[in-house]
């Protein structure tokens, strides 16, 4: 994590470019993993925290499951990306990693330079596949992305004058918001 961070800010500190931002995202893409991110935003598998959790990713077809993965990878790199650059006058320390089931739980805390503000705490959940570790979701002050998807997926979902399409559309609306 540490490296890839370290990579990642140094490339956000270039001069703005469709070449920096094209290497930027060839990162994000080896550090992320967009589709185990996409099928957590859906329930499944189902978070310990969310109790009456419903796994949709099961009810959507392929063509749908390829559509938000590509959506969620675009809206992750773009947020990524502005998270970052927020971070960059901050110094970043790594606390603690450690097993949840599966996964690992990397925390760090954000500490801003010569400021009295307390740190701000960032965990990355990191899955193991084949030999690496790729994140599957970003926990900030205890915020959990992936679930915090999921609860706005599933209320979209569960209503049946929104559905996935209205999953779909408030995606594209994300991405394309002006920041």
């Amino acid at each position: 994590m540490r490296t890839e961070q370290v990579t990642l800010q140094g490339l956000l500190r270039q001069p703005v470019s469709a070449e920096r931002d094209a290497k930027l995202n060839h990162e994000l893409d080896g550090m992320v993993d967009y589709d185990e991110l996409a099928r957590r935003t859906f329930g499944h598998p189902c978070q310990i925290s969310i109790p009456s959790c419903t796994d949709h990713w099961k009810d959507l077809s392929d063509a749908q499951k390829t559509e938000v993965a590509g959506l969620l990878k675009r809206l992750v790199q773009k947020n990524y990306r502005k998270n970052l650059i927020k971070t960059l006058g901050y110094d970043v320390a790594y606390t603690r990693a450690n097993d949840v089931g599966q996964d690992a739980k990397v925390a760090t805390d954000a500490q801003k330079r010569d400021s009295r503000d307390p740190p701000i705490s960032i965990e990355y959940l990191v899955h193991g596949t084949t030999g690496s570790f790729r994140v599957v979701d970003i926990i900030t002050e205890r915020s959990s992305m992936a679930k915090n998807y999921y609860e706005q997926f599933h209320r979209m979902l569960t209503d049946p004058a929104q559905g996935y399409p209205r999953v779909v559309q408030r995606l594209n609306d994300r991405i394309n918001k002006k920041d």
